[in-house]
């Protein structure tokens, strides 16, 4: 169910990092400081790195890019999406992927391994990175981690469990601060989900006549890579305050859909169980969840908008004040540069954090022509003004 307003405005705009291609942000608090995560590739194109930036300001001002990750022991790319965030003891946890393309077998021949860094000095430093091996076949990170009252962590990946599934969404746990992991639940599975038509097979989708990764075409405004895998993807999982957790989730030919419309899934027991998922009423992708300090959950996520339809491509956010049972209508995002997007994967991937004048601070990749793909930030205020 759809309610008329959201209540909720943009009250100022900027840009966090336009110095190198910046997509796939995370964001948290370390210390008094902000610190924004990014990956320079999209979906593990070759070369990728992984960079963070500070803000002591409330995200007014940021630092100078600084690289954490890159490619190492055969890797071809790493990335990171979302997921960075801080533990009660300070500690910061940056997810990432490390990517190796297969020669000529295109993106559904990507070897994605799974990696987390640690920071125990508010970003400054970085240790770990090694691979982390739970026998699942490629993990991709996505959602923020989540640490439980009992200290129980939570991780939100998606991807294959065997090389012959469809995509699937889990969740990752920990008991030991993240030193190690185990498989927990499924959140969604689909073992039929089939996308088609025309959204499955863009004319271009960055890939050379070999099969292999066309590096240049990253840059076009219009790059939309596919990958011939179905099922449910990108999940993000927050709790609501009333003991549940809610999950969104991102989703490709799931029964049969080809809008890209959105579930979600509940658990009432620490995410040890999971409702089937199902519909929440509107379509999207890269969807971000976070409770508010007033309560209110609100949902951000890429617009679905196929070349040539009638919805124009750009960020949005709805707001709930149910727990994630109806929703607002969308507010649209602000481009810093007052940019029009003209395709669909020129914008995307929010990452929020509470201000403390009670605003909302919300990162997002956007684009600008001779500029590319940057981080952008908007603030959102209940009862704001535009």
């Amino acid at each position: 169910m759809t309610t008329l307003t959201s209540e909720w405005a943009v009250t100022g705009s900027g840009v966090v990092v336009d110095a190198v291609p910046a997509m796939f942000p995370g964001l948290t608090w370390a210390g008094d400081e902000l610190l924004a995560s990014y990956s320079t590739v999209p979906d593990g194109w070759p070369g990728g790195t992984v960079g963070v930036v500070r803000s002591g300001d409330g995200g007014r001002s940021w630092s100078p890019p600084h690289t954490v990750a890159e490619p190492a022991d055969g890797l071809d790319a790493v990335l990171n999406a979302v997921g960075m965030t801080t533990l009660r003891d300070g500690t910061v946890l940056l997810p990432y992927n490390g990517v190796r393309w297969t020669p000529g077998e295109g993106v559904g021949g990507r070897v994605i391994s799974l990696h987390l860094l640690r920071s125990a000095d508010g970003g400054r430093t970085w240790t770990g990175g090694a691979p982390i091996d739970l026998g699942f076949h490629g993990p991709c990170v996505y959602g923020r981690l989540m640490e439980l009252p009992g200290g129980r962590l939570l991780w939100p990946v998606w991807g294959q469990r065997t090389v012959a599934e469809r995509w699937r969404s889990v969740l990752l746990e920990s008991a030991d601060g993240g030193h190690t992991w185990s498989v927990g639940a499924t959140i969604g599975y689909d073992p039929d989900a089939r996308l088609a038509g025309a959204y499955a097979t863009p004319a271009e989708g960055g890939l050379g006549a070999d099969g292999n990764p066309d590096v240049a075409r990253t840059a076009d405004p219009d790059f939309r890579p596919h990958s011939p895998i179905d099922g449910f993807t990108e999940t993000t999982v927050v709790p609501t305050g009333d003991g549940r957790l809610l999950a969104v989730l991102r989703q490709q030919g799931v029964g049969g859909d080809d809008t890209m419309q959105l579930f979600g899934s509940e658990s009432a027991d620490d995410g040890a169980t999971w409702t089937t998922p199902a519909l929440i009423g509107f379509a999207g992708m890269s969807p971000l969840l976070h409770r508010a300090a007033d309560g209110a959950i609100l949902l951000a996520t890429r617009r679905f908008a196929p070349e040539g339809g009638p919805t124009p491509a750009g960020v949005e956010v709805r707001v709930s004040q149910d727990g994630g049972r109806s929703w607002s209508a969308p507010l649209p995002l602000r481009d810093p540069h007052g940019y029009q997007h003209t395709a669909e994967y020129q914008c995307g991937y929010p990452a929020m954090a509470d201000l403390a004048d009670g605003s909302v601070l919300t990162v997002f990749y956007s684009y600008a022509p001779g500029r590319g793909r940057f981080l952008a930030w908007n603030t959102l205020r209940l009862g704001g003004t535009r």
